[in-house]
């Protein structure tokens, strides 16, 4: 737990230094119930093949306020970048991955893991 405190602190300090040069981009959420514009790592559980990260990528492209969204099925992620102009629930991104597990019909059931910003 200190150690979750100590680099939430220091992003948050290194945003601060930034904050001179990038006064457009909005504060970090204590929690990530929704995502402000910007880009995204997320992590995924449950991917058995290639067939599911490109589909799991779709369904997120789809979503309003997704500028672009791409998966990885090696490292088990995918950056999704959030429009200048919106915001997103992090519930919508679970609800994609819904979609997407239908879409790709091979049984799995994909888990979102952890988001971390991305400056």
């Amino acid at each position: 737990m200190l150690v979750e405190v100590t680099l939430h602190a220091l992003a948050l300090f290194l945003l601060t230094l930034a904050g001179s040069a990038r006064a457009d981009l909005p504060p970090l959420p204590a929690s990530y119930n929704e995502l402000p514009p910007g880009r995204y790592s997320v992590g995924v559980r449950g991917m058995l093949c290639t067939v599911c990260a490109r589909a799991i990528a779709l369904e997120w492209a789809k979503l309003p306020g997704v500028e672009k969204a791409t998966v990885d099925f090696d490292k088990e992620e995918g950056v999704v970048t959030v429009r200048l102009d919106r915001t997103i629930q992090v519930s919508d991104l679970r609800k994609a991955l819904r979609r997407a597990a239908k879409a790709a019909n091979l049984g799995a059931r994909y888990e979102l893991l952890q988001i971390q910003y991305l400056p």
